[in-house]
């Protein structure tokens, strides 16, 4: 886990970012990819506010927590976004079908009677997406890629008429593969 900690109003302390890092680490069993977050504390009077902002694979989740103590305000918010994600994560685990959604087949679904090679049999299919892909230009497809949390964009490069997939890789890097003929 990335810890990116932010003190406001108040000397750092070295053992309320170890207290944020252990609490917040018991969210990275139910996230799938590099977990980022940002910690700000802050000290106003006699209140002490924890804002947490988690980011990961594309999956954004903000809690902010105020109370008299800074450890219990960290206890607080970990808790918040505990939830959070464990409803997250049920959501998507429940969800079904819509457009843009992957969709589970039955055995006996759209595709059923299609022949498949003997090494795809060896591989069960639990999901199967159809997708058009519009043509686009590469900046078309980043601002998709940027709006939405699948992680990939499937299209047909305006450039060289290609179809292309521009994918979210691990550390925010983006990669672009062509399909060639």
């Amino acid at each position: 886990m990335q810890l990116t900690v932010t003190f406001r109003h108040m000397e750092p302390s070295e053992q309320l970012k170890e207290y944020s890092r252990e609490k917040l680490a018991r969210l990275e069993k139910y996230l799938d990819a590099v977990v980022e977050a940002e910690v700000v504390m802050t000290v106003e009077k006699f209140r002490r506010r924890v804002e947490v902002l988690i980011v990961s694979d594309g999956l954004k989740i903000k809690a902010e927590e105020e109370t008299e103590d800074m450890y219990s305000a960290i206890d607080m918010v970990a808790d918040k976004l505990e939830k959070q994600v464990k409803r997250r994560r049920e959501k998507m685990k429940t969800h079904k079908g819509g457009a843009g959604k992957r969709e589970v087949w039955p055995e006996d679904g759209p595709d059923a009677g299609e022949d498949f090679p003997a090494e795809e049999e060896a591989l069960p299919l639990d999901r199967r997406q159809v997708v058009k892909p519009e043509v686009l230009t590469l900046a078309e497809a980043g601002a998709r890629l940027a709006a939405t949390a699948a992680g990939l964009v499937v299209f047909v490069n305006a450039d060289d008429r290609r179809l292309s997939i521009l994918r979210q890789a691990s550390g925010g890097r983006r990669e672009l593969l062509s399909i060639v003929d």
